[in-house]
């Protein structure tokens, strides 16, 4: 227990990047919970939630559009519009065409997804390099 707090300690100092290893995982905590409300989310009719987390989507391929209009590089232009295009396709499986399906199997699809949609998006952003400044 030890030596992993002591390897805990020293990946947390900023010395090696731009934020520490628990700062990180936090950022990941705090996603993973949000895609897991929003995936729970899409499972409750009654209370409007799939129009909710379909609306939220909607936004996410308004974002995506305007991410890859500046963009610079062709692969990130046409990697953030089919990101778009992915959100989309989830929007309207949120909706309407997982209405059909069991809530377990909506929540896993949505939640799915999320993950790999946003950390698409996080890996194009790679692409370009590391910002100057």
């Amino acid at each position: 227990m030890k030596k992993i707090l002591l390897v805990l300690l020293i990946f947390s100092s900023s010395t090696f990047s731009q934020s520490s290893v628990i700062e990180e995982a936090g950022y990941i905590l705090a996603q993973q919970a949000a895609f897991g409300g929003l995936s729970y989310l899409v499972t409750k009719e009654k209370v409007y939630g799939h129009l909710l987390v379909g609306a939220i989507d909607i936004f996410f391929v308004y974002a995506g559009i305007q991410n890859g209009l500046q963009k610079e590089l062709d692969a990130q232009q046409i990697g953030y519009y089919l990101l778009s295009t992915g959100f989309l396709a989830k929007a309207g499986y949120a909706t309407y065409f997982g209405k059909k399906h069991s809530d377990k199997k909506r929540f896993w699809v949505n939640y799915v997804a999320y993950n790999v949609l946003v950390y698409s998006g996080y890996f194009l952003d790679s692409l370009s390099g590391p910002p100057t400044g």
